[in-house]
């Protein structure tokens, strides 16, 4: 930064403002679908294509494997395997709570039971020596069910 632009800096009136912004927007049917019996029925659900047999979880229209169009659903575990993973450093303004996420925390790939993709989730072990590709987990749901993503807390390393 040149000298002028530090003297131009200093200058600057900053004001802050806390901004409270709520969006709202739709789905569309398969999200709709997909978070109804997630939150009414607590169950997970994928589609499933006709043509293939692959189950999407997030759940898609479109298969982008035959490119049919998803018209079945099918219900999956919350019950999974990790198929990558990492421990993240870096902290986060979480969402759920507006406060900086603690660190280290734990980060997967988890493909669950009854689906053939994999979903991208926070894990409860933080401890690299203990995480392996492999590795069986269980999502924790909250108490109180709003039906959305973050319903899951965390997924648990589980031995079965």
């Amino acid at each position: 930064m040149s000298e002028g632009e530090k003297k131009e800096e200093e200058g600057l009136l900053r004001v802050s403002i806390n901004m409270d912004l709520e969006y709202r927007w739709s789905g569309g049917s398969y999200y709709t679908k997909f978070y109804k019996a997630w939150k009414e029925e607590r169950k997970i659900l994928g589609s499933k294509c006709s043509g293939c047999g692959r189950v999407y979880l997030p759940p898609r229209l479109i298969c982008s494997e035959c490119y049919k169009k998803i018209d079945e659903w099918a219900e999956i575990s919350d019950k999974g395997t990790v198929r990558a993973y990492t421990v993240v450093y870096q902290p986060f303004v979480d969402p759920r709570t507006g406060k900086p996420r603690q660190v280290p925390y734990g980060m997967a790939l988890i493909q669950l039971d009854g689906a053939d993709t994999t979903i991208n989730y926070f894990l409860e072990e933080n401890d690299l020596s203990k995480m392996r590709i492999g590795m069986r987990v269980q999502a924790v749901w909250r108490d109180e069910i709003e039906g959305n993503i973050t319903d899951i807390m965390f997924f648990r390393t589980i031995e079965e």
